[in-house]
């Protein structure tokens, strides 16, 4: 279920990253808020390594965003576009809250989807080893832009 995303104007645009996860037992999400995009291979060398049982990531990844600008990075990404207009037209004041709504598609994660931080959520299990390996890799990422690399 984390590059840099093109925004003309990052304050007034809202993107999510989704991105399905499966295991034999179990299935969950990662949930990546905008700015802290890991690419699904990545993704899955970090829960096959990182996570209680074995698992790895399953689908496209599903980008939430109102940027109209923005392009899916790999053919395995899929973009869902939202204007202000169309959420105003659903009663909602912000696309997240669009998406945890009960018309939304991630209604069932309820409040322990939070989307001020990258979670990785499962039915069963304790995913903060996988949370935590995610948070290095972008740390991690993010060195070599800071070393002028």
């Amino acid at each position: 279920m984390l590059g840099a995303i093109i925004m003309t104007n990052s304050a007034s645009f809202e993107t999510y990253f989704i991105q399905g996860i499966a295991g034999e037992f179990d299935s969950g999400l990662a949930f990546f808020p905008e700015g802290r995009y890991v690419d699904s291979s990545s993704l899955n060398d970090i829960i096959g390594d990182h996570n209680h049982f074995p698992c790895n990531t399953t689908g496209e990844m599903e980008v939430w965003t109102t940027n109209p600008d923005l392009k899916a990075r790999t053919q395995w990404e899929c973009i869902n576009y939202f204007s202000q207009d169309d959420l105003r037209e659903l009663g909602c004041n912000s696309l997240f809250e669009f998406l945890v709504s009960e018309d939304g598609e991630y209604y069932s994660l309820g409040a322990a989807w939070q989307p001020h931080c990258l979670s990785v959520t499962w039915s069963d299990g304790d995913q903060k080893d996988v949370e935590a390996a995610i948070y290095e890799y972008l740390d991690s990422e993010s060195l070599p832009a800071q070393q002028g690399l």
